[in-house]
């Protein structure tokens, strides 16, 4: 799964690292922090991307990319080896809990994320940045404005102007800097991959309801290479909902158990994988500011997966192309203060669009409204138009998931 030229030793201890003054160290081989660095590395700046395991590593996730992904991929010319190493797939399907079906076009990919982070970090290193495994556990901004960063079993002392925090779900280091975040993440996801013979060609997810408190959530089967398949379930746990009383393998099993197509993959299925679970982080409920003095979060960090929907590497790797831009242009004025252009940019583009998605979440929280919705966008060619470009981001949820939105299925 090397993608370099062959000889070019691409990953390596921290421990071994030189001693250097680094333009920018990133804390996350993630989506957002390995196409920072990818970014970063291709504007000719010193970047040193850390992670605290070695590569290929294992990540919990849906393993699915939509367009907003493969265009932040094609954007680090990473695309192509991405869609060859992938499992093309040309149709979704939505499932309302009593099984009412809506089928959407469009351009989808899977790869599981072991391979894709993979990729992405040895295209960072093919831009010209150093990659090395081993656990910070402490930022500091130092008296004269560099941070240093510190990794037990490391005598060394990495420094730079500008660090960026990009671990995901994981705030530790945001809190020890006594960083505003929120502390518990909201939500949570488990999968397992199943192989089986059952041949299903589109990414499938499956809505419902979850208890008395009508939390959102959904099961899904996307399709992989050589018949396996990623099935699931997530749910978003509102701060009025005790975390404990929620057992995501219970309703794993149900989603199972209940659900026809998930029922008929696990008959025809000959492996299958443990149950692995990951918190979720959405709607911007992370770490917030975005930037604090020559620090910036991105990613899942400060909490980009979409509501709704919960897409999470597309935002993530989107957050982290932004944040690249307003770095290139404060090391390239050597003025830091140009570093809230980030969180202006997300404040202003991209987080505006979250509004729609928390809409479209509200409005499919209760069953009989969730059965009514999908019932009907089945029937209208308008629904479907919409839902195709709230997928690419060419149509806000807010469009559909409206009473003037609701009106006009019936009308087209």
């Amino acid at each position: 799964m090397n993608h370099l030229p062959q000889g070019i030793k691409w990953q390596q201890e921290a421990s071994s690292i030189s001693d250097r003054l680094w333009d920018v160290v990133i804390v996350g081989a993630g989506p957002a922090g390995a196409i920072a660095a990818a970014h970063l590395a291709a504007s000719h700046h010193r970047v040193l991307l850390l992670d605290r395991k070695k590569f290929p590593r294992e990540k919990v996730c849906g393993d699915g990319l939509l367009p907003d992904a493969l265009r932040c991929l094609d954007a680090i010319g990473a695309g192509e080896i991405v869609r060859e190493a992938g499992h093309k797939i040309s149709a979704s399907a939505i499932f309302s809990p009593s099984r009412y079906e809506v089928e959407i076009p469009g351009e989808y990919l899977t790869i599981k994320r072991s391979h894709l982070d993979m990729i992405v970090a040895q295209k960072a290193v093919e831009s010209g940045a150093v990659f090395a495994y081993g656990e910070v556990i402490q930022l500091t901004v130092e008296p004269d404005g560099l941070v240093s960063f510190t990794i037990p079993g490391s005598e060394k002392r990495f420094r730079a102007r500008i660090g960026i925090v990009a671990t995901g779900v994981d705030i530790r280091l945001l809190r020890k800097l006594n960083w505003s975040a929120r502390k518990k993440p909201n939500g949570v996801g488990l999968r397992c991959y199943i192989r089986s013979s059952l041949v299903l060609d589109r990414l499938v997810v499956a809505l419902f309801t979850h208890g008395r408190f009508n939390v959102p959530g959904y099961g899904w089967i996307f399709p992989m290479q050589d018949h396996e398949y990623n099935v699931g379930c997530g749910i978003f746990t509102p701060d009025r909902v005790r975390k404990r009383t929620i057992n995501l393998k219970n309703i794993f099993k149900i989603f199972i158990d209940s659900f026809p197509l998930a029922r008929e993959l696990m008959k025809e299925s000959n492996r299958t994988t443990a149950l692995r679970a990951a918190a979720l982080r959405s709607n911007f409920e992370g770490g917030y500011p975005f930037v604090n003095g020559p620090i910036v979060a991105v990613g899942e960090t400060i909490g980009t997966t979409l509501p709704f929907i919960g897409e999470g590497i597309g935002k993530a790797m989107e957050s982290g192309q932004r944040a690249a831009e307003a770095i290139s242009a404060a090391l390239g004025s050597n003025d830091l203060s140009k570093l809230i252009l980030f969180e202006q940019d997300m404040e202003s583009k991209l987080k505006p669009r979250y509004k729609g998605y928390q809409m479209a979440e509200k409005w499919l929280a209760r069953q009989w409204l969730n059965d009514f919705l999908l019932a009907r966008f089945g029937k209208s060619n308008y629904a479907k138009d919409i839902l195709a470009g709230i997928i690419t981001e060419a149509r806000n949820p807010q469009e559909l998931f409206s009473l003037k939105g609701i009106l006009k299925t019936f009308l087209n």
